[in-house]
Order: structure tokens, then C-alpha cells, then sequence
């Protein structure tokens, strides 16, 4: 790993509410000797910030920048978009409280970058984690690959675009320039206003201004945990049923066909029929499964050709639930390091 890399790279970790949480992610990097920055965006009571205050300042490995005047009201994304005005590097990216990035996915990421800079965002695999408790009361570490989708690297900005969108290749916790960063999530707070939308456009307008890099590396582990925030997430296709889609969805699709339009030779009409030809196709892939499953529901189909159909989609669609064997033996380091440190921090 090149250590020197992660110097150039600032980790903006949001906090709410989840004192434990932030001690395992913050006690996860303090193993490695502090070889980045590291902003924590405390908007939590005032009883969970004196507990993280102590715990910032028992981790002497750390460069740590501790923001605590956030109210408990403020929206992330306004958050988010403060803390960067504190980043004095390149590069940076989010990294939530509940989830690990690996320091040698940064690294490779960061050196990745300054070597390509017609890239706009690099980052590696992911894997998606939880807990399970036996009958012996053994606890074992769950996982499944997640975000399988590749490096998305068209010259064409139109193409990026409806590529990331079609098939939501989501870079949101990749590696980005830290003006990249600033620039999208200003966007998303002009022009969404909604997690639906704001995870899309958050996630496709890097895209237009540069390649997106999957580098062959174990990037970073998210646990499959019920949100601690207080917000309640609707789908897009709860919006379809309210009414408020076409709203929501005009404000995202104008802030892509405008940033689009300004990097291609597409005016405003072309792009946004890039845009809406690119969200017609993520719509039909993400309910594929939801509508797959309620026409069976209505089909009542015998026992044996409903179960041969299910079973058929299992095994065609949805990742089996692999064992630590099954990890790749280049990734295995990483992968372990994150499920002893999870797996040690449960039992304290």
C-alpha cells in the first residue's frame, strides 16, 4: 500500500445518535497509524456528542477534526456540504458511522486518480454485512457482494450518464475530488429534495464529468442495520402512488439535461431525452423483481411450478449467501480485519 497516498485524502464520517457506532468505525482506523484526515459531523444530542467527544479524544493515532455545533434538526446533506468547507485536500469522500471503508481502497483510489485524471470517482467492491447469533449463541459474520456493476469509462458523457443511471452503478461513498464533492451535493440540496432522487443524482452526476474506476481492491464493508435517523424513506414508485413523482422527477431530470448540456454538444431537449430514456430503463430493472413477484402472487400457480419459478430466479438473480472461503484471497486482509474488529466490538 502506498502509505502516502491517504494524505491526500479527507474521510467525512456523519454522525447521528450512534455513540457505538462511531467509536467501532473511529477504533477501526486508529489501527492504522492515521495516514488521512478525518472529519466527524456531529449532529447529535448534546448527551451523545460529550461521549463522542471522549472517545475522539482517546484516539491519539488520528488527525481528527470534530464539528459538534450541528443541530440535531439540520439535514444531512446541508451537513455534508458545511464539513467540506473544513477539507484542505484533493480528494475525499463520506463514510457512514455504521459502515468501513478500507485505507488500502483509499489509497488505490487516490493514486488511481492522480494518475487518470479524466476520472471523476474510483473506488473498489463492496459487501453488505450483518450479524447472526446461533442456537449455541455464537455470533458469525454475514455478508454478500453488493454493487457488482463495472467501471463505467464511455469517452461520452451521454453514455456515462445513461449507463450509471440505467443500471445505478451508485459511486456515493467512492473516493471523489473534494470540488466533486462540494459540487454535487450543492446540487442535490438546489434541485432534489428527497432521499430517492438525491441518491440518484448524487450518484450520476459525477459521471458526467468524468470515468468511474472500479479498481480490483476489497473497498468497503455497509451492515444492513435499521437507520437510526428520523426520517422515513419513501420509493419512487411510493412517489408514483402519492402524486409527487413528476415533481420531484422535473427538478432531478433539469439539473442533469443542465450539466449535461454543458459538457456535450446536446442541448437542453437532447439531454433530458437522455435522461428520461436513462430513467425508463432503471425503472423496469429495479421493479423487475417487485413485479415478478406479484404476478406470481396473483398467478397462483401449483406449489411445484411456483416454487421451480422462484427458486429458478434465486439462483439467477439473487447472491447465495457466501462463507469467508469464498472471499478472494488478494481481498481476504481487509475483509478480515473489518469482520474481527465487528465481531470483537459486539462482544464489548
Amino acid at each position: 500500500m502506498n502509505d502516502d497516498a491517504n494524505y491526500g485524502c479527507t474521510i467525512i464520517i456523519p454522525t447521528y445518535n450512534r455513540p457505538r457506532y462511531l467509536k467501532r468505525i473511529l477504533s477501526y482506523y486508529n489501527g492504522y497509524a492515521g495516514n488521512y484526515k478525518i472529519i466527524v459531523a456531529d449532529s447529535s444530542s448534546n448527551k451523545n456528542k460529550k461521549l463522542n467527544d471522549r472517545v475522539i479524544a482517546s484516539l491519539s493515532n488520528l488527525n481528527i477534526l470534530y464539528l459538534n455545533n450541528y443541530s440535531s434538526e439540520i439535514n444531512m446533506y446541508h451537513k455534508v456540504v458545511d464539513s467540506i468547507n473544513y477539507v484542505d485536500t484533493k480528494y475525499c469522500l463520506l463514510c457512514a458511522d455504521d459502515d468501513f471503508v478500507t485505507p488500502n481502497g483509499i489509497s488505490q483510489s487516490v493514486d488511481f486518480l492522480e494518475k487518470n485524471p479524466d476520472f471523476a470517482v474510483a473506488h473498489g467492491y463492496y459487501i453488505r454485512f450483518h450479524l447472526k447469533t446461533d442456537k449455541k449463541g455464537k455470533q458469525h459474520f454475514c455478508w454478500i457482494p453488493i454493487y457488482l456493476q463495472k467501471s463505467n469509462t464511455s469517452p461520452d458523457p451521454k453514455l456515462r450518464l445513461y449507463s450509471n443511471i440505467a443500471k445505478f452503478n451508485p459511486p456515493f461513498y467512492a473516493v471523489h475530488t473534494t470540488a466533486c464533492l462540494e459540487m454535487i451535493f450543492k446540487e442535490s440540496i438546489n434541485y432534489t429534495c428527497d432521499p430517492r432522487f438525491d441518491e440518484l443524482l448524487l450518484s450520476a452526476l459525477p459521471s458526467i464529468y468524468g470515468k468511474m474506476k472500479r479498481l480490483n481492491v476489497f473497498y468497503a464493508a455497509r451492515e444492513d442495520i435499521p437507520t437510526s435517523g428520523k426520517y422515513t424513506y419513501e420509493t419512487l414508485e411510493d412517489y408514483i402512488k402519492e402524486g409527487t413523482y413528476a415533481e420531484k422527477y422535473d427538478k432531478f431530470r433539469d439539473c442533469l439535461a443542465t450539466h449535461l448540456s454543458k459538457m456535450s454538444p446536446l442541448d437542453a431537449k437532447e439531454s433530458k431525452k437522455v435522461v428520461d430514456d436513462a430513467m425508463s430503463a432503471h425503472m423496469k430493472r429495479k421493479y423487475l423483481t417487485v413485479k415478478m413477484i406479484e404476478v406470481l402472487d396473483y398467478l397462483r400457480l401449483p406449489d411445484w411450478l411456483d416454487g421451480g419459478i422462484r427458486a429458478l430466479y434465486r439462483r439467477l438473480f439473487v447472491p447465495k449467501m457466501p462463507t469467508d472461503e469464498d472471499i478472494h484471497p488478494s481481498y481476504y486482509d481487509d475483509f478480515n480485519k473489518i469482520r474481527l474488529h465487528v465481531l470483537s466490538f459486539s462482544k464489548k
